[in-house]
């Protein structure tokens, strides 16, 4: 027996409770800190660049072979694709079961054979994405005066700044963002190309046979960057420039050669400023403050080396984490607080204070300590079930406490055996209650999915703290009551007061409760109409909850948070440049700089290859902006208020199209795009962009939707060149060599090395710019035929035309997703209200769906459903086990559900939708209820095994066991009291939980103690 061993080995004990005590310290401040534990399942996304190709021509020729061969992978959940100009990109997501380096080899062994029916040529990356994709910090470079400009800083970060961040082995990868790649640029002038008879053809054979060990790049001077004179990037120019393309005709004479940087489609604004932004990412499991520290030490290094840049972070995780762990600190701290306050009420006992006192935070570092030997992480969720766990820590310790006080008071007996039988006398009741609360918790730990995932690490901590606490109740306490109890115990004046207290108020509910029990146990025959009424009259109060409150509050995934970070999504005109939209910009980064809540300001524009953490899949018009707000304790408006201005803000802007405003982490997975998901689906992309005007129209109607908009559309210019068939055969030209003579979509011809720190420098050959900045211009182009140069009007006619500036693809078919966003509304609530509406858009030619939280809502209710009635189930069989008695098993399985009345209003009192957390907090009310259950059940035992009668006994349950009961509801209440006032940033998320529990236990503790002991004394045999 695990009590006698360590009574008798005192030292022993306190060695281990040290060890764990110092490993829990360490554990404390060396664990990996994040918000929220990593929810997202293995991702990974294929990105190919397809140059010269529409959206519409890189959806069907790429995207489309990819994804069929992904959808044969096992595990697969979701295979999509944002299809752009001259790039496609492919994700494919799968189920939880599959690792992130399983789901990459897959993904790769797909792509092999994906090649063979994809375009020849094309080169594709895998990239695999997750929680560690989002930006722990982003860097933001920018010229400090005139010495450098964006290109050179842009160079300078691919060069060596990115290298010398990733030397450091806490930063996971580093991702260069905001265009101005630097390369070579060739602009050929048609019209001298012409004069001297040269075609484009024979420029690119006499580039490509180049020397490709030039060097070219930058020297550092002692205070700054200056372009190479003599050996690097001019000498480079100057070959190229005099290159023989013909006898007597260099380069330099039918194009300009320049060291530039390639078109730009993507752009960036940190803190207001034009920038180049440096994207920090964490390892899968990674620490986000760990390799924050990291990249501001690095910084600091950096900005020594280069004092032209300027070095910012516009964008960060770590206060935001710093903050929700520094406020978890807090509201433990308060939550010890409140608990040992409501013991001093119930008990009135200083000895049960320090007992509590000493036990709480052995408990914290022991499971502290256990999470570290694991390799866990320290978050929200586990704080939360540190917190949750208090009120169920401190009832084992005073459980034992009180009744080896009782012994030595009423059984007079000696110390030593009064600690002994004590102690023995409540190891059954402990351990049942402690393993029934586990049992009903334990299911949800193999449900699967999402559910599984978020709330896995609470249940195990709750799990460990549980067992941690059984051990020292049992083990320490006894050995401590040898110190507490060695003069007596009398108590003070001050407990006295407290005792006084107590029977003078909470005390005096024990006469009401006999006095139910009596009224259903009348010596006549009304007995039986009065227990009718009294089981009916609740059973009927549950159901007008269940029926009425419920659909009230509505539901959702999980609830609205304010982490002080607000998201947007904007867009311009689809032919826009990123200059221009960033001109347009402008008068909302003047405003926003002005705000004394901003404390930084993140802006992508448009997207780039390879980059996933900034503005991935975004046209050059389109931006994300990431506004980071001064915690919610420091300001006076909520987030949601602070949306509306910046919404009101960006409407104001010349030609927005686009203007969706929402919180950080809007839905419970990445995977989601929007609250609201109305998703257009169809194997042709004919008819989907008129379609989703009308379904946005009807969405705007809906109450609680802050903006509507769709992912795509047909909106971007293009220029058709339809070719005469007839009149190029006559030239001797098809249309495959006129499209070969039209290099306006910057070509890469040539690969020049560089200097050993410098990247590979691209050679790109353009039409000369004034040849396409219109469409008269582009008609004048000379086309080389066999019979000489025509203008290309000669032989095609050139038509404008809208054109997809993006495609999607879900599921193998064309998809097109008409999003909504929200301030707080549920879910539910919104997604009915958006299915009413589009009941008046109807069309046979395409599948509507809803794709927004609402799928996630459906799938992870089923598995935590599941894990309520299975913990049922596996309590129920532990009860029967343990009391060797099927009646009184379902007994107290009976009252779990009466509960629930208390927590359907505990959610409505505290303005809280029935989310996931809230089906977690019934689970633990059901724990807990559960505990006080097998107390009264025990002792309802205890006292027929004395041979009083069942009557007696039910009446005697209630009047010992009422203190310890109702300490146990109160001193859980006590504890929760900080998640349900949502005291730490990031707690709006799980208060719910304590809203369930706080609801619960106020009304199931009342019920308990009337329903458990009158049909327990009912069912008995000899009632």
């Amino acid at each position: 027996m695990i009590f006698e061993y360590f009574y008798k080995r005192p030292y022993l004990l306190y060695s281990i409770i040290a060890g764990f005590f110092v490993m829990g310290v360490i554990g404390l401040a060396t664990l990996p800190k994040n918000l929220f534990p990593d929810a997202n399942p293995a991702k990974v996304v294929i990105i190919t660049k397809v140059p010269g190709a529409t959206a519409k021509v890189v959806a069907s020729t790429v995207s489309k072979p990819i994804e069929q061969e992904l959808s044969r992978l096992a595990l697969v959940t979701d295979v999509s694709s944002t299809n752009l100009a001259n790039i496609s990109v492919v994700s494919v997501e799968f189920g939880y079961k599959k690792s992130l380096n399983e789901a990459a080899v897959d993904v790769s062994n797909a792509l092999n054979i994906a090649k063979a029916n994809i375009p020849a040529g094309l080169n594709s990356a895998i990239y695999t994405a997750g929680d560690f994709t989002l930006p722990v910090d982003v860097i933001s470079l920018s010229p400090k005066n005139s010495s450098i400009d964006l290109g050179q800083i842009r160079k300078i970060a691919d060069s060596f700044i990115k290298p010398a961040l990733l030397s450091d082995k806490n930063i996971g990868n580093v991702e260069v963002f905001g265009g101005y790649q630097s390369s070579i640029n060739i602009e050929v002038d048609p019209f001298k190309a012409k004069k001297y008879g040269v075609d484009f053809e024979s420029i690119s054979k006499m580039i490509l046979s180049q020397n490709k060990d030039i060097p070219v790049g930058f020297i550092k001077g002692d205070d700054s960057f200056y372009t190479v004179t003599i050996y690097g990037e001019k000498d480079n120019i100057l070959k190229l420039q005099n290159l023989l393309i013909k006898p007597n005709v260099r380069l330099k004479d039918i194009a300009d050669v320049k060291w530039a940087y390639q078109k730009r489609t993507s752009g960036y604004i940190g803190n207001a400023k034009e920038a180049v932004a440096l994207s920090i990412q964490r390892a899968p499991k990674g620490s986000v403050l760990d390799v924050s520290k990291s990249v501001r030490k690095q910084m600091k290094l950096l900005e020594k080396k280069y004092p032209n840049i300027r070095f910012e972070i516009s964008d960060t995780q770590r206060d935001l984490i710093e903050q929700a762990n520094d406020n978890m600190l807090e509201a433990l701290r308060d939550a010890i607080f409140y608990t040992l306050i409501i013991i001093m009420i119930f008990l009135g006992n200083f000895r049960a204070i320090i007992a509590a006192g000493l036990s709480i935070p052995m408990v914290f570092f022991t499971t502290i300590a256990i999470i570290w030997l694991m390799g866990g992480e320290l978050n929200i969720v586990i704080y939360t079930a540190i917190i949750l766990a208090l009120g169920m820590l401190t009832d084992d310790a005073v459980v034992v406490l009180e009744n080896i006080e009782r012994h030595l008071v009423e059984t007079k007996e000696d110390l030593q055996t009064a600690i002994k039988n004590g102690t023995k006398e409540v190891l059954s009741p402990v351990f049942a209650g402690t393993l029934a609360t586990v049992a009903i918790l334990f299911p949800l730990m193999f449900v699967g999915g999402f559910p599984e995932k978020i709330f896995k690490p609470l249940i195990e901590t709750l799990v460990i703290a549980l067992f941690v606490s059984y051990f020292l109740s049992i083990t320490f306490i006894p050995l401590l009551s040898g110190w507490l109890y060695k003069n007596g115990v009398k108590k003070t004046k001050v407990e006295m007061w407290f005792e006084w207290l107590y029977q003078n108020t909470i005390g005096r509910l024990v006469k009401p409760y006999e006095g139910i029990l009596k009224f259903s146990n009348p010596p006549s025959f009304w007995k039986y109409p009065r227990r009718i009424i009294l089981t009916i009259g609740v059973v009927a109060f549950l159901a007008f909850s269940m029926k009425n409150v419920m659909p009230t509050i509505g539901r959702d995934a999980m609830p609205p948070m304010d982490t002080g970070i607000i998201k947007a999504q904007i867009s311009f005109s689809a032919n826009s440049t990123v200059d221009e939209a960033q001109k347009r910009l402008k008068p909302f980064l003047v405003w926003l700089d002005k705000q004394p809540w901003v404390t930084r300001s993140s802006i992508a524009f448009g997207s780039e290859a390879g980059v996933l953490s900034l503005g991935s899949g975004n046209l050059p018009a389109e931006a994300t902006i990431t506004i980071n707000a001064v915690n919610r304790f420091k300001r006076d408006k909520t987030l949601w208020e602070l949306e509306d201005m910046v919404r009101g803000q960006l409407s104001k802007l010349q030609g927005l199209k686009r203007n969706d405003v929402y919180d950080f982490g809007a839905t419970a997975v990445s995977s989601v795009k929007a609250t609201v998901d109305t998703r257009i689906s169809a194997p042709t992309i004919e008819g989907m962009d008129d379609y989703a005007k009308d379904v946005q129209k009807a969405m705007q109607t809906v109450r609680g939707l802050t903006s509507v908009s769709t992912s795509w559309a047909k909106d971007s210019t293009e220029y058709i060149i339809d070719v005469d068939r007839n009149k190029a055969l006559r030239y001797g030209i098809t249309p495959f060599n006129i499209a070969m003579q039209l290099p306006i979509k910057g070509e890469v011809v040539s690969l020049n090395a560089n200097l050993e720190s410098m990247n590979t420098q691209l050679v790109r050959l353009y039409l000369k710019s004034r040849f396409t900045k219109n469409l008269e211009t582009l008609k004048l182009l000379p086309i080389t035929t066999k019979n000489g140069q025509i203008p290309l009007s000669q032989i095609a006619t050139i038509k404008k035309s809208l054109t997809y500036s993006k495609i999607e693809r879900n599921n193998m078919m064309y998809s097109l997703d008409v999003n909504g966003y929200r301030a707080k509304r549920p879910v539910t609530h919104l997604t009915t209200d958006t299915i009413d509406a589009l009941k008046n858009v109807k069309s046979s030619e395409f599948i509507v769906t809803q794709a927004g939280d609402i799928a996630q809502i459906n799938d992870s209710f089923k598995r935590m459903l599941k894990a309520i009635g299975l913990g049922v189930i596996v309590l129920l069989m532990s009860l029967i086990a343990i009391y060797k008695s099927v009646r009184m098993a379902f007994i107290m399985i009976f009252v779990l559900p009466l509960s629930l009345i208390g927590a359907s209003w505990g959610m409505l009192v505290f303005d809280k939708p029935s989310c996931m957390p809230s089906l977690l907090g019934i689970l633990l009310l059901f724990g807990i209820i559960i505990k006080n259950a097998v107390l009264l059940i025990d002792f309802y035992q205890m006292h027929r095994s004395k041979g009083e009668t069942p009557f007696e006994s039910a009446i005697d349950s209630v009047t010992v066991r009422f203190r310890p009961v109702m300490m146990t509801a109160f001193g859980t209440i006590a504890g929760m009291i900080p998640i349900a006032l949502e005291q730490a940033v990031g707690l709006e998320r799980l208060s719910p939980l304590a809203d369930v529990a706080i609801g619960g236990l106020l009304i199931g503790t009342l019920l308990t103690l009337v329903y458990i002991p009158m049909y327990a004394y009912m069912v008995d045999k000899e009632s």
